[in-house]
């Protein structure tokens, strides 16, 4: 009989031991597990903070290189050039997509002129909403749309409280509990836009999530950014409306931009005269002001904080006062 508690014993003793050794096996592999999982996140942790002191790298890089290249061309305009007769890539305000070595690393960048989509400020952007409200196709939810924003925006920017019909003054600003508000003057912030509601219903965000549509408002003693908006750096909408064109027209136009900026192709080649001489009320001139996006390679699925930055221009020489003035400065 005891032989029999000894062997009940030993069994006992035997499968602790594997309980235990299988309890074991698990959290190993759940460590191993977490441990994959936390390197995976470090990783693209890390590479998205590497990818930032790249970007800011290669944003002085662009800088220097816009500097050198109007230097060496100083009346060629963008758009009007054919990058295949020169031996060195060309910098200038065109929207042209650059693929640059930055110490090994590939880096996208797309230069365009920072004067460019609407500007919506107190003494234009009646102007604006005129253009949206008469296109062919706008319907009556448009029109009226567009009388609420020019009637909310006027309130929000002029020095009185007399409330217009469809507009918001300091009591409506309470009520949706966002006091002080109205600024009761010129905004000082592109942004401030979004505080005009149902705003982004007619202006939608981008891609990138900013209100690029509506121009910079460039801080005090910086730039001006007042004139006719770019060609080679505007909104599809801008186009339509500013050059009045048809929706084939508009098409056809997309897609001159798009080769433009992928393949270089000039637009004296794949458009008509005709369509060239109704684009020609959108300037084709560099403003000496600019924005630059700086990411990864569209083919490189990699992490990389895109940076988006709008500077005003300088010579090679550098800044008049040695130091550089942004007009933004964005990581996404």
């Amino acid at each position: 009989m005891s032989g029999k508690v000894k062997i009940i014993k030993r069994n006992a003793a035997l499968v602790s031991v594997l309980c235990l050794l299988f309890t074991a096996g698990i959290l190993t592999a759940l460590v191993v597990s977490l441990s994959k999982i936390g390197t995976f996140t470090v990783a693209s942790h890390v590479e998205l903070q590497r990818s930032m002191l790249i970007s800011e790298g290669v944003a002085n890089r662009v800088q220097w290189l816009l500097a050198a290249d109007r230097n060496l061309n100083p009346n060629d305009e963008p758009g009007k050039i054919d990058y295949t007769t020169f031996e060195y890539d060309r910098f200038m305000a065109d929207g042209v997509i650059h693929t640059l070595d930055y110490y090994g690393e590939k880096i996208q960048v797309q230069i365009c002129d920072a004067v460019n989509n609407w500007d919506m400020s107190a003494s234009s952007y009646p102007e604006v909403f005129s253009k949206y409200s008469s296109q062919e196709y706008a319907g009556e939810d448009v029109i009226d749309l567009c009388e609420q924003l020019s009637q909310r925006l006027g309130d929000y920017l002029d020095s009185d409280d007399n409330i217009q019909e469809y507009g918001m003054e300091s009591s409506d600003y309470e009520d949706l509990l966002q006091k002080p508000l109205p600024r009761n003057k010129a905004m000082q912030y592109r942004e401030e836009l979004l505080y005009i509601q149902d705003f982004t219903r007619l202006f939608p965000l981008d891609e990138n999530g900013r209100i690029s549509i509506a121009r910079l408002i460039p801080p005090a003693n910086t730039s001006s950014l007042s004139g006719t908006p770019s060609l080679y750096s505007s909104d599809k909408k801008v186009i339509e409306l500013s050059c009045d064109l048809a929706e084939d027209e508009l098409e056809n136009v997309m897609d001159a931009l798009d080769k433009w900026k992928k393949e270089k192709i000039m637009l004296s080649e794949t458009l008509d005269e005709e369509l060239l001489n109704k684009l020609s009320v959108l300037s084709g001139k560099e403003s000496g002001a600019y924005t630059v996006y700086i990411s990864a390679p569209e083919e490189e699925k990699r992490p990389f904080r895109k940076l988006i930055f709008s500077y005003a221009g300088f010579e090679v020489s550098g800044p008049a006062d040695k130091i550089v003035k942004y007009l933004e400065w964005n990581f996404l």
